[in-house]
């Protein structure tokens, strides 16, 4: 959920550090409070998509050459996003319910190995949190569906065969990710999990290899390493190619790479400096296959 309006796409961001250690350190929290409000606030997911986006100014003065260059979605591609935008911003109306029929709905979903959205009801009022985020309270607008007022943002529940609810579907900024329904075990195995992580203060394995390779390829070739990233990541990294050559262009060759923190949510923080700026980049982490579910790079000047 981000602190933009609802249905805005959501972004890429990074961060400019000073040159003594403790202004950088400075850089860093600040940088981090306000990544951690944009994707509280614009995204309901945290394994939800995210879209390079250069600032304003750098944009401006690269982008026609950059946008020549860049390898754009599908037209299939773009308009099947464009029509699921089109529903999930649509105006929403709640309809009548009876709260115990929520109780068939309550439990756990795993959107991807460090993230479980947690379905719950109080009295009359229905809420889905998901790791690391505060609870989101979802209106009823069918026996199945539920919409949220923060954010233009829906969730739909998967029947199986005999009845029994098999799933949570995210509908948001034109896409719909599906949620497995897990046991409270398999859910407080991977909190239990997480919070080590946190404690430790110990990156995921594999995301900074997966970061190195992404910039890695922007420095060789001008454009994002797609078949390194799920599949709704790759759609969004595409349609903002222009933008993301842009900013690598500016910041020259990569320098170092620094592992910063775990974030609540589970996202990893790097700082890498280049020749030209620094960039802060959070990477979730890697699904089963090794792709990339969700990426930020924050340019701050």
């Amino acid at each position: 959920m981000t602190a933009a309006r609802a249905g805005a796409p959501v972004r890429w961001g990074a961060v400019a550090g000073q040159n003594e250690m403790g202004s950088e350190e400075n850089v860093m929290h600040r940088s981090i409070a306000r990544l951690e409000g944009l994707m509280l606030n614009v995204r309901i997911s945290a394994a939800l998509i995210g879209a390079l986006c250069a600032s304003a100014a750098l944009a401006a003065s690269v982008m026609p050459k950059a946008r020549a260059q860049a390898p754009a979605a599908s037209p299939a591609m773009a308009a099947q996003r464009a029509r699921l935008l089109a529903e999930q911003t649509r105006p929403q109306r709640e309809v009548p319910f009876n709260p115990t029929d929520f109780d068939r709905y309550v439990g756990f979903y795993e959107l991807s190995p460090t993230a479980f959205f947690h379905v719950f009801r109080r009295d009359d009022h229905y809420f889905a949190q998901l790791t690391g985020q505060p609870a989101v309270e979802w209106y009823p607008e069918s026996r199945t569906e539920f919409f949220a007022t923060v954010v233009a943002a829906q969730i739909s529940f998967l029947l199986g065969p005999h009845g029994a609810v098999t799933a949570l579907v995210l509908h948001q900024n034109g896409f719909q990710q599906t949620a497995r329904r897990v046991s409270p075990q398999v859910a407080a195995r991977a909190a239990a999990t997480l919070r080590e992580r946190i404690r430790q203060q110990r990156p995921s394995p594999g995301t900074a290899a997966a970061v190195r390779r992404q910039i890695d390829s922007f420095e060789r070739t001008g454009r994002a390493q797609y078949a390194q990233m799920r599949s709704q990541l790759a759609t969004a990294a595409r349609g903002q190619a222009a933008n993301s050559a842009a900013l690598f262009k500016a910041m020259g060759p990569l320098r170092s790479l620094r592992f910063y923190k775990v974030l609540p949510s589970g996202v990893d923080d790097y700082l890498a400096t280049f020749a030209h700026g620094k960039l802060e980049i959070l990477i979730a982490p890697l699904g089963p296959d090794g792709k990339i579910s969700t990426l930020f790079l924050h340019p701050v000047p």
